[in-house]
């Protein structure tokens, strides 16, 4: 093979291993990036549904309000989730069992 010929197939496969080199750093760096993102999401929801879970389970009213107005301001948000739906219902069916369960002892006590 020609000189001019190897250095031009030498410079070929290093360009071409440069492009592959930089389309897994790009596509690395995505990744990270979206599961950053994820991971930010998600510890900001577990703050968000903590403090609503502790003032709705709550026997203050005024807390129970707090919860409820929050609950309903993070479902209107653009960002919320399925996740969101879900954490509102657990929520809303807890509500139905407490209160069928203290229905249930107060008609039990008499």
């Amino acid at each position: 093979m020609d000189v001019g010929w190897t250095s031009a197939a030498v410079a070929v496969i290093g360009a071409v291993v440069a492009v592959a080199s930089l389309v897994v750093t790009v596509v690395e760096g995505v990744r990270a990036r979206r599961h950053t993102k994820f991971l930010a999401h998600h510890d900001h929801w577990w703050q968000r549904w903590s403090w609503i879970a502790e003032r709705a389970l709550s026997d203050d009213d005024t807390e129970q309000d707090a919860a409820a107005f929050m609950a309903h301001a993070v479902l209107t948000r653009s960002w919320s989730t399925p996740d969101d739906k879900w954490m509102d219902r657990a929520l809303d069916d807890h509500e139905v069992w407490a209160s069928n369960r203290r229905r249930k002892e107060t008609h039990h006590d008499r």
